[in-house]
């Protein structure tokens, strides 16, 4: 495989980061790009430094004024929507659209917008009639979690590059590079619980707190599985809900825990429950996350998936 021509400060995804040098390299930018994948294996950071490459006057020298202004979010034709938890709304949108409509110093106007599935429907219509009547000067770089919750109109008017969960090899030895004296098992713990995500990954070497957080979650998982009573995991299901930020990661380890499983006993192993069962309850997960980001009570969902096993 081609190695990337620039320096990026990410961990994998070397095809798809050959494929934007390409477009650059080839002078063949689309007016639009859609960064697809699971949440924390680094759409941002490249979003990021894709708008570096394109805007710095001497190709991403990491140095000038222009490549330190995007890092820190302060350049005056990068314009970087985060995602606050909020939705993205029609006001917005007509804002940033009256900010694009301005005279550029720059290469481009460039727009970094993250987690796209979280615009209103007024504000996807209003940013389409922009897509579809592209400004030369203007570039789009969309990232989502969930592509599936696009509107059609939109993602045939994008180019879109998946991103995927980066190898445990790479994250492994990314870990050692940023802290060689790491103990095997711990650095064995992390790439597990990390799930190809090497923003996670990361973090736990820079927040120990989080990445215990991490440990007791799934410890506790692997417990109900060994012969715990109803009434003590509804007990912790009393004491989750009152922090509902853990949900996703206990969901998360939860299928972690359950995936282990079958693995061992498509090894062979001794485990103590059917082929069903153990597919019924990661089928049993996904209904969870559903039926939560549909407000449906947590309280209720959460007991339910604790009686599937």
């Amino acid at each position: 495989m081609l190695t990337p021509h620039y320096s990026w400060p990410i961990i994998g995804h070397t095809k798809s980061l050959r494929q934007l040098e390409e477009d650059v390299l080839k002078k063949r930018l689309s007016h639009a790009y859609l960064f697809e994948g699971p949440a924390h294996i680094g759409k941002r950071t490249i979003a990021r430094t894709f708008a570096q490459i394109l805007q710095c006057p001497e190709g991403f020298c990491k140095k000038c004024a222009t490549c330190k202004q995007i890092e820190q979010s302060q350049h005056l034709d990068t314009f970087e929507f985060l995602d606050n938890g909020e939705s993205f709304k029609i006001e917005e949108v007509r804002q940033l659209l009256s900010h694009l409509s301005t005279t550029s110093l720059n290469r481009h106007k460039i727009v970094i917008l993250q987690n796209i599935e979280r615009m209103t429907p007024d504000a996807a219509n209003a940013l389409l009639k922009t897509l579809e009547e592209p400004n030369p000067k203007v570039l789009f770089i969309f990232t989502t979690t969930h592509k599936q919750k696009l509107l059609d109109t939109i993602l045939s008017r994008v180019r879109i590059l998946s991103f995927s969960a980066v190898s445990e090899n790479s994250l492994r030895d990314h870990l050692l590079k940023l802290q060689p004296g790491l103990d095997a098992e711990t650095v064995h713990t992390m790439v597990s619980f990390s799930m190809g995500k090497p923003g996670r990954a990361v973090r736990f070497l820079e927040e120990p707190d989080f990445f215990r957080l991490y440990r007791d979650l799934y410890d506790q998982i692997v417990r109900f599985f060994d012969k715990s009573l109803v009434t003590d995991r509804f007990l912790f299901v009393e004491e989750l809900i009152k922090d509902e930020t853990l949900i996703p990661p206990f969901l998360e380890l939860f299928t972690h825990v359950v995936r282990g499983f079958l693995l061992q006993k498509m090894e062979g192993k001794s485990i103590p429950y059917e082929f069903s069962v153990l597919f019924a309850l990661i089928e049993k997960v996904e209904q969870t996350r559903f039926d939560l980001e549909h407000n449906v009570q947590a309280k209720l969902v959460l007991e339910n998936l604790m009686m599937e096993f």
